[in-house]
């Protein structure tokens, strides 16, 4: 046993080194290619991240932070506890996290869990049906913007959040009928965080909102130069022929598998290549939402990683979230007729690389990192005395 442990440690650091030689091979061999994708990235956090999620990040610290939270929850106890088997408290997270857009619902989440509101049981069950984009990029970066129909936006939006409800009314099924009757939920210690007053719950929303916001930027830029390498290495044609070699054999329409790797890594490079899809484009938008890509996984893993709240529970409710938000989809369809155009980034540009908001967000984010910078000097200060 410890020679297979020694073995493995061995193979993992191997592999580990393998890829990080080979990533920086890639950024010597093709520096245009990387500073392009990082130029993507930027350009997608200035049109789609910052304008439309800052706002719903500070609104979320802010309910809970303020005791808002909680006294809307007193108010919504009976509604949460039959359709999702959570405590009340939990009302006003699980609305942002419907309308927030990524990954806002899973900050309340972590909010929750640390002001020990609810158990880190409530908190995994929450999270799973509480990652969902929003109708910002939904209906107007997605439906709008890519495939040139605000209605067409509208029913993605709806089949995404029918899906999320559908898991969040089975996970509270589920857990009543494995509690046995008269059992408790085990309940964290309360950390004694008392809330805040209007003016300091601000303060604190909009100075974690600004870390959350240096988070997810940072790992769209990550994954979006990510992409742009693993194009012109020919990686990506390579994974796209091999997943579409089953296809092709069966004779099938092969054009969706091109969007597949895009798709699994990051949500706003995977709708964009998804919107040219043409027939395929209405199922293949809802499973790449619902799943939401690596990217915004990282994002939560990065904020909520004290909380140990995502587990493999967490992408396989992902995975179900894709595959219920894509069938839905194309159900509503069916009763909601509409065409469906075939999205040209040459015709229709949704994101412009360079463009003049990507100043203004870069200097957000600069803003953005000072203040934390200055905040955690003042913090050592103060600790110091």
């Amino acid at each position: 046993m410890f020679i297979k442990t020694i073995h493995y440690a061995r193979v993992k650091t191997g592999l580990l080194l393998l890829g990080i030689l080979a990533a920086g091979a890639a950024l010597l061999i093709w520096p245009q290619a990387a500073a392009g994708g990082v130029s993507r990235g930027l350009s997608i956090c200035a049109t789609i991240i910052i304008p439309s999620l800052f706002p719903f990040l500070v609104l979320a610290g802010f309910l809970v932070r303020s005791g808002i939270s909680a006294a809307v929850g007193r108010r919504l106890e009976g509604v949460t506890r039959a359709l999702f088997g959570l405590p009340g408290c939990c009302g006003a997270g699980i609305l942002v996290g419907f309308i927030g857009g990524y990954p806002t619902g899973g900050m309340a989440v972590g909010e929750l869990v640390r002001s020990g509101q609810i158990t880190r049981e409530e908190g995994r069950r929450m999270l799973r049906f509480c990652v969902n984009g929003g109708p910002a990029f939904i209906i107007s970066a997605v439906g709008a913007g890519m495939m040139g129909s605000v209605r067409f936006g509208a029913v993605l939006f709806a089949a995404h959040l029918l899906a999320s409800l559908l898991m969040g009314i089975g996970g509270g099924i589920a857990s009543r009928m494995e509690k046995p009757d008269g059992q408790a939920p085990k309940k964290l210690a309360k950390r004694d965080v008392k809330p805040s007053g209007a003016a300091a719950a601000f303060v604190e929303s909009v100075n974690n909102a600004c870390r959350s916001l240096l988070y997810m930027c940072g790992f769209v830029v990550l994954f979006a130069a990510a992409l742009a390498l693993l194009d012109v290495s020919g990686v990506s044609a390579w994974f796209q022929e091999l997943v579409s070699l089953p296809l092709r054999l069966a004779g099938g329409d092969t054009r969706m598998m091109s969007s597949l790797l895009p798709c699994i890594l990051e949500v706003s490079c995977g709708c964009v290549e998804a919107a040219g899809t043409g027939a395929a484009a209405p199922m293949l938008l809802g499973i790449t939402m619902g799943w939401g890509g690596l990217s915004v996984h990282c994002q939560l893993a990065a904020s909520l990683h004290g909380e140990k709240l995502m587990g493999k529970g967490f992408f396989a409710a992902r995975i179900l979230h894709g595959l219920l938000a894509g069938l839905l989809t194309v159900i509503l369809l069916r009763f909601i007729p509409m065409p469906i155009t075939v999205w040209n980034p040459s015709v229709q540009t949704a994101i412009q690389p360079f463009s003049g908001p990507v100043a203004a967000s870069v200097a957000l984010l600069l803003m953005c990192g000072m203040l934390l910078f200055t905040l955690a000097g003042q913090r050592g200060k103060q600790e110091g005395k």
